[in-house]
């Protein structure tokens, strides 16, 4: 598993260091790395909701195996949020980027592709369900982001702002094609799946662009605490969770595997719409991508 982890991963690396040579020789700068998770946040991540949900498997969902996720992610999310705002006294737009960082995973690239080679139908489900249900508390925190991030509250105007909000959207449109059992026309699958497929080149290239700035001690601090907060604060919090429910470690143990993944593309995407400072965030993909590559398999073989 470690070696497949390894070389499915090694274009990830590639990306980040075209990235970062783009930005260390200035041909390519902030405000355009920007741009490129803009791009992601309005066009790719509504293409998900199409393709995930869209073609959701709800067979062999375990639902309280599921809520054992979705409770630690929250409690990260919490604690991530907290030691932000109390510790280092940040601002409540980059504490909702700590906690969303810290809490959300890349499932989707980085263990996903691994694990249907590795395991069954069954093991795997609990993976989509996350996949999918992720879509949810991704909007939530872009709600929140809209709050926090206004000058002067106005919460009707932040309400009609969702439905410009990329999750939700992403979102409706999956249900709408799951519950219809529309069959979409194969030229739309290539689109979909052409605007799905640029999403991680473009996130990774505008996070090794923004790699190539220099930042402050705070924002190294923050990515320490990100990372310890992903990889291992998420896994010891799951695992008490699981035996606490009873659940027994095989059922859990790709879920388990899932807390172990390196942090998502959400919280650079959002961080670099609301113009929230993404150093931290940038810096801890570099230390979680590396260090999940053995994390995860220790954990398969673990448990």
């Amino acid at each position: 598993m470690f070696l497949n982890l390894f070389f499915s991963t090694l274009p990830l690396f590639a990306l980040v260091f075209i990235g970062y040579s783009l930005g260390k020789f200035s041909l390519f700068n902030n405000t355009e790395a920007k741009v490129f998770s803009k791009l992601v946040a309005i066009v790719v991540v509504p293409a998900f909701g199409i393709k995930i949900i869209g073609n959701f498997n709800y067979e062999f969902i375990n639902w309280k195996l599921y809520f054992s996720y979705l409770l630690a992610q929250g409690i990260i999310y919490f604690i991530g949020f907290i030691i932000a705002k109390k510790v280092f006294n940040r601002e409540n737009p980059e504490c909702i980027i700590i906690g969303m960082t810290a809490s959300f995973g890349n499932h989707l690239f980085f263990l996903y592709p691994i694990l249907l080679v590795e395991f069954t139908t069954k093991d795997i489900v609990p993976i989509e369900t996350v996949i999918a249900a992720d879509f949810i508390t991704v909007g939530l925190s872009v709600c929140a982001l809209d709050f926090t991030t206004q000058q002067k509250i106005d919460i009707k105007k932040a309400i009609l702002k969702q439905i410009k909000n990329p999750a939700f959207i992403g979102l409706g449109l999956g249900l709408i094609i799951y519950l219809s059992s529309a069959n979409l026309p194969e030229s739309t699958n290539r689109l979909v799946n052409f605007i799905c497929a640029s999403g991680v080149p473009l996130t990774l290239l505008a996070m090794g662009i923004l790699l190539s700035y220099k930042t402050d001690t705070t924002q190294i601090q923050l990515s320490f605490l990100i990372t310890f907060l992903k990889l291992f604060g998420f896994l010891i919090i799951l695992t008490l969770i699981v035996w606490l429910l009873d659940i027994t470690f095989t059922d859990a143990k790709t879920t388990l595997m899932l807390s172990a993944t390196p942090i998502g593309a959400m919280g650079l995407v959002f961080a670099s719409i609301y113009k929230v400072k993404t150093d931290a965030v940038v810096r801890s993909g570099i230390m979680t991508y590396t260090t999940a590559l053995f994390l995860i398999p220790f954990v398969g073989s673990v448990v």
